[in-house]
């Protein structure tokens, strides 16, 4: 694992280290500007995957955004599962969904896959994202203003469990009903029925 060290000041964290658990400042003491788009670990993850998996919304944010301004893929796949970047930055406990939303049109404008379907029972990003179960749909619409703004939404495509997303919904009832109108309202708008969902 690489790990750097500056004159008077020991050890620095790693670069995955810094990505996931430090803030930007402390990110920005070893990275070297540039290697965003050639950087990956072993695991075949890139800098802006561990990035994505920072604990602290703020610094999630601004370390991803950093290294999507140095041309980090935003389209790369976590192997072998097939997360995208969207199932990642969903996948945390805290979030500050208004700040992140700007991330979230940034990640799918750089070719973040909004309808591929991970393995390990994660489905779509949009079903990793309506199964934050503390979260409500009132919480989550920053994110969700976001994805129903673009065109090419599978919502029927089988994803979790080999249902689809807009039947993932409606199963979570009450706490999703505004999700799943939502998304009927979508299919509705480009003409796709939803009679068998």
């Amino acid at each position: 694992m690489f790990v750097k060290t500056l004159p008077g000041e020991g050890m620095l964290p790693s670069l995955i280290t810094a990505a996931r658990r430090c803030s930007l400042d402390e990110f920005l003491r070893i990275y070297e500007p540039g290697s965003a788009q050639s950087w990956v670990s072993g695991t075949g993850e890139t800098l802006l995957h561990f990035a994505l998996q920072n604990g602290e919304p703020a610094n999630r944010v601004a370390i991803a955004m950093r290294l999507l301004d140095d041309n980090a893929d935003a389209a790369a796949l976590v192997p072998p599962e097939q997360y995208t970047t969207l199932h990642l930055l969903f996948a945390h406990n805290s979030h500050d969904f208004q700040a992140e939303a700007p991330l979230l049109e940034r990640l799918i404008a750089g070719g973040a896959d909004v309808n591929m379907v991970a393995g390990r029972g994660w489905g779509t990003p949009l079903q990793a994202l309506a199964s934050l179960g503390k979260y409500s749909d009132d919480e989550l619409e920053p994110f969700y203003n976001v994805l129903f703004a673009r065109p090419g939404l599978d919502l029927l495509r089988a994803g979790k469990s080999g249902r689809s997303t807009l039947e993932s919904a409606k199963l979570l009832g009450p706490r999703r009903q505004n999700l799943a109108a939502r998304m009927e309202d979508y299919l509705n708008a480009y003409g796709i029925t939803t009679e068998n969902s």
